[in-house]
């Protein structure tokens, strides 16, 4: 037992050491994680107030736009008013002024009277036969409603186009010289009087 009370002192020293050492690791492990964490706290706040400021312009931007938002309503109706007021129907007068210089100074025009279809070569039709002539390229609207005029109103009476009804048809319409036959006209009702 004396042994044991000699060695009291060594033991005591040993658990000492080992205790300051569990101190020191515990105390710095402490210490890290708190700097890791305030570290991440001050990312976080920054986080937070960058939003906070987000918020903040997105706060102007909405009264800025409740402030705006009478003007927008008024141009808003105004430019619904401009859009309905009646327009003038088109004058009879545009076409004449909007034809080529080819067919207005160097081509005889026929008088439109003189010039006569000849339906029985290629049909007749009326606006209850009449099919969406606008599918043929080449054909618009508003030559659509100019062969309706003089009573072309299906794919079949222009897919039997001789070439005399389609001279006739281009002086009556005032339609440019040629252009249907490159279009092909007749080709392409040919191939939509199918469907």
């Amino acid at each position: 037992m004396n042994e044991f009370i000699n060695m009291l002192p060594s033991y005591a020293g040993i658990a000492i050491l080992m205790f300051s050492t569990f101190l020191i690791g515990y105390l710095s492990a402490w210490y890290f994680q708190k700097a890791k964490s305030r570290k991440l706290i001050d990312r976080l706040k920054k986080e937070v107030n960058a939003l906070q400021q987000t918020t903040k312009k997105i706060d102007d931007i909405e009264t800025i736009f409740t402030e705006i938002k009478p003007k927008i309503v008024e141009v808003v109706k105004q430019t619904q008013e401009e859009i309905t007021e009646p327009v003038a129907p088109p004058s009879e007068s545009i076409p004449e002024k909007n034809r080529t210089s080819y067919i207005t100074y160097t081509k005889q025009k026929k008088e439109t009277e003189e010039l006569e279809l000849n339906f029985d070569s290629f049909g007749y039709a009326d606006s209850d036969d009449s099919d969406d002539l606008t599918q043929i390229y080449g054909i618009g609207p508003y030559i659509e409603q100019r062969l309706n005029g003089i009573g072309i109103y299906t794919y079949d009476q222009i897919s039997r186009f001789k070439q005399e009804d389609i001279d006739t048809v281009t002086e009556l319409i005032d339609f440019f010289p040629g252009r249907i036959e490159r279009d092909n006209w007749v080709g392409q009702a040919e191939g939509l009087k199918v469907h």
